[in-house]
């Protein structure tokens, strides 16, 4: 059973561990990004849906190894964050993470549609689609999993109440999403992502929790929610603060559609876990 930090220890852990994180996302999509994309293609640029992808992997990648690195700082195992296959309900959770990740963005799509807030383009071709699949799965459902439930939310709670781990850390999902947004120079849109982002985290947080704490779950509905925007190449428009509060509306019913069902399906058809929080060790 991991041992507590000290108050001081703890949040040292965590500011370090986000600003290194929000430093390394930035770096990469401002040096790294461009580098893989033109030098070594001769110059020329990817086309838009592989130049997404790759940057969106190399997000994932960040994720993936700033944990496994501050792990091995505390010598822990991977497994520590709650990243392992279930074999009694892995699959089941992937299935279902599909119908609830649909479940969450019809209403929060039809609500933007209305108030033109989003634009839903040509879906890709086959090749992309399986491309997105891919990286929405394995490169952002992972890697930010990993960072904001996996790690933090861990770490919060050898000190704190899950209720107050789950605030905090999915209000640094938020906030890294904000800062990320600050590259397009709108401050509607990076207020918007921030709220956001705040409402779906707490929601996997709390699947995180009824899973007794296995990452499995969270990182498909997460990964599936992104993949369906994606495969659209779903445009976002943000040009008054009405749009920016029906759009943080949107997300947060999307996000309570996903809770209520994952609530439903805890309370009526999953296995109660064997372990309570505190006894879940890192």
């Amino acid at each position: 059973m991991m041992k507590k930090y000290s108050i001081s220890d703890l949040w040292l852990r965590v500011i370090l561990f986000f600003t290194i994180t929000v430093i390394l996302v930035f770096s990469f999509q401002s040096f790294v990004l461009p580098l893989v994309t033109t030098v070594f293609n001769n110059g020329e640029n990817y086309p838009l849906t592989l130049t997404l992808n790759i940057q969106r992997a190399m997000n994932g990648i960040v994720g993936v190894g700033l944990v496994y690195v501050f792990l091995k700082m505390d010598r822990l195992k991977m497994t520590s964050t709650g990243f392992q296959w279930d074999k009694s309900r892995g699959n089941e959770w992937i299935l279902l993470s599909i119908p609830i990740a649909l479940a969450g963005l019809v209403p929060t799509v039809m609500l933007e549609l209305v108030f033109g807030i989003i634009n839903l383009n040509e879906l890709l071709d086959l090749l992309g689609i399986l491309l997105t699949l891919l990286v929405t799965i394995f490169a952002i459902g992972v890697g930010e999993e990993l960072l904001f439930r996996g790690y933090l939310q861990r770490i919060l709670e050898t000190r704190y109440s899950f209720q107050n781990s789950a605030l905090i850390s999915a209000f640094l999902f938020g906030l890294l999403h904000f800062w990320l947004a600050g590259t397009t120079g709108s401050v509607l849109y990076m207020v918007t992502i921030l709220f956001s982002a705040f409402a779906i985290g707490l929601t996997f947080s709390y699947t995180f929790k009824i899973t007794g704490y296995n990452l499995i779950f969270p990182i498909a509905i997460h990964g599936f929610w992104d993949f369906f925007l994606f495969i659209f190449q779903a445009e976002f428009i943000y040009d008054t603060w009405l749009q920016v509060i029906i759009e943080i509306c949107a997300s947060s019913i999307g996000a309570l559609v996903i809770f209520l069902i994952v609530r439903y399906y805890a309370e009526n058809y999953q296995k109660k876990p064997n372990q309570s929080s505190e006894e879940v060790s890192l």
